[in-house]
C-alpha cells in the first residue's frame, strides 16, 4: 500500500530526545565508584522523617565504612561488599539485639546509590545522595576508619533522583482532540471527526534516570460531527452521526527527562515524548465495532503505521508513585489511494491533538 507523506521531522525529534536524555547524566559521570558520604531519608517511628549517613572508603580495594542513624547511633559496617555496581552490608550498632542487611546497587552513571535494608522479614527501600567525595574525608580519632567532614556538597545533594527505580508501570486517560487541514473548503471525512476519549497503559524502562523506553497499548478513537450539511455529501458512503473512527494500536517510544537540568530539587519532571505505532483502524457506520463505511464499495479500514511527538511532565507523588500529564500531536497514515484510487476527496490521513493524564508506579 501507498501512504502520505513520510514525517522526517519525526527522526531528528527521536535524536534530540536521545541527547536530551544524556545531558543530565553527564554531570553524575564524576564519581567512578560509591566512595564518599550519602545521605538517605528515612521513616521514624513517630511518623517524622529523620536523615541517616552511610561512609564508604576504598583502601586500594580494601573497604570499610560506617552508618549513622540518629536514633541507634553510629557504627562500623560488617560483611561489606562494594562491587563497580552493587554494595551489601549488615549494620548492627552496639546493644542492638538485631542487625540491619543492606542490599543495593550503585549507577556509576548517574551517580545514584539505592537499595533496601532488611531485618526478620521487614523491608525498607532507601535512595541516597551523595554528600562529599573521598577527597574531602578526614580522621576521625578512634573510629578505626575514615569518615566524611561536614562540608557538604550542596549542588549534588540538591539534585532529587527521579526515578529510584528501572521498570514502572504508567495507566492514562485522555481526550484526543481532532485537527483538520482543510484547504478551500473542501472537505474529506478526516476533516469530519470530532473529539473522544481515548486511554492506555504502558511498560516503561528507565536505562538512565533522565531516559525512559516504553511500549504501549493504545484503545481510542475520534468521534464524527453532528453538522449534518457536512456529513450530507458523504452519507452515500454510510457515514452518520454515530460513526466512529477507531484507532487501536500498540506503541513504541521514549521520553527524555529534563527536570534533573531545569528544576533538579523540584518534584515536577519535564520530558520530551515521541515514537512510532502500528494500528489496527475503522471507520465505522454506527459506533465501535459496527460495519465500515465505503469508498468505491471496499470497507474503510485497515493497518497501518502511524506516529506522535509531543511534551509532558511527571509529578513526583512519593518513591514509587508520580503523576503524569503529557499534550502530543498524533499523525495515522490512514490514506492508500490504491485501494481506494479516486479518494482523493474523500479519504486521508488522520491527525489529533491528545491531551493525557495518568499514574505512574515504579518497581
Amino acid at each position: 500500500m501507498t501512504r502520505g507523506a513520510r514525517p522526517t521531522i519525526f527522526c531528528a525529534l527521536l535524536a534530540a530526545l536521545v541527547i536530551a536524555a544524556l545531558l543530565p547524566a553527564s554531570q553524575a559521570a564524576a564519581a567512578p565508584s560509591p566512595a564518599g558520604r550519602w545521605v538517605g531519608e528515612v521513616d521514624t517511628p513517630d511518623g517524622k522523617k529523620a536523615q541517616i549517613y552511610l561512609d564508604l572508603e576504598d583502601k586500594s580495594g580494601s573497604w570499610s565504612g560506617s552508618l549513622e542513624d540518629p536514633l541507634q547511633g553510629t557504627a562500623a559496617l560488617s560483611d561489606l561488599k562494594v562491587s563497580a555496581t552493587a554494595v551489601k552490608f549488615r549494620y548492627q550498632p552496639a546493644g542492638a539485639p538485631f542487625g540491619l542487611d543492606f542490599s543495593g546497587s550503585y549507577v556509576a552513571g548517574e551517580d545514584r546509590l539505592s537499595g533496601t535494608f532488611s531485618m526478620q522479614g521487614d523491608s525498607r527501600t532507601v535512595t541516597f545522595k551523595r554528600v562529599s567525595r573521598p577527597a574531602e574525608a578526614v580522621a576521625i580519632k578512634g573510629a578505626g576508619m575514615r569518615v566524611g567532614t561536614a562540608a557538604v556538597d550542596t549542588t549534588k545533594a540538591a539534585v532529587r533522583t527521579k526515578h529510584p527505580y528501572r521498570l514502572a508501570v504508567t495507566g492514562r486517560l485522555g481526550w484526543w482532540a481532532s485537527l483538520h487541514s482543510v484547504k478551500d473548503e473542501t472537505y474529506t471525512i478526516n476533516n469530519l471527526t470530532a473529539a473522544a476519549p481515548g486511554m492506555d497503559a504502558a511498560i516503561k524502562l528507565y536505562p538512565l534516570d533522565g531516559m525512559a523506553v516504553f511500549v504501549r497499548g493504545v484503545r481510542a478513537g475520534q468521534n464524527v460531527t453532528d453538522d449534518a450539511a457536512l456529513r450530507e455529501p458523504f452519507e452515500r458512503n454510510g457515514l452518520t452521526a454515530d460513526s466512529y473512527l477507531s484507532l487501536d494500536g500498540i506503541e513504541f517510544g521514549m521520553a527524555g527527562y529534563l527536570g534533573r537540568k531545569l528544576m533538579p530539587n523540584s518534584h515536577f519532571n519535564p520530558y520530551l515524548t515521541g515514537g512510532v505505532g502500528r494500528y489496527k483502524w475503522a471507520m465505522t457506520t454506527a459506533g465501535r465495532g459496527t460495519v465500515p463505511v465505503e469508498i468505491e464499495q471496499v470497507p474503510v479500514e485497515g493497518t497501518d503505521i502511524g506516529g506522535w511527538f509531543g511534551a509532558g511532565t511527571e509529578y513526583a507523588l512519593g518513591g514509587k508513585l508520580a503523576l503524569d500529564f503529557e499534550c502530543s500531536w498524533r499523525f495515522f497514515l490512514t490514506r492508500d489511494t490504491k485501494v481506494w484510487r479516486n479518494s482523493e476527496s474523500t479519504w486521508g490521513n488522520t491527525l489529533a491533538l491528545a491531551l493525557s493524564a495518568g499514574v505512574t508506579y515504579g518497581f
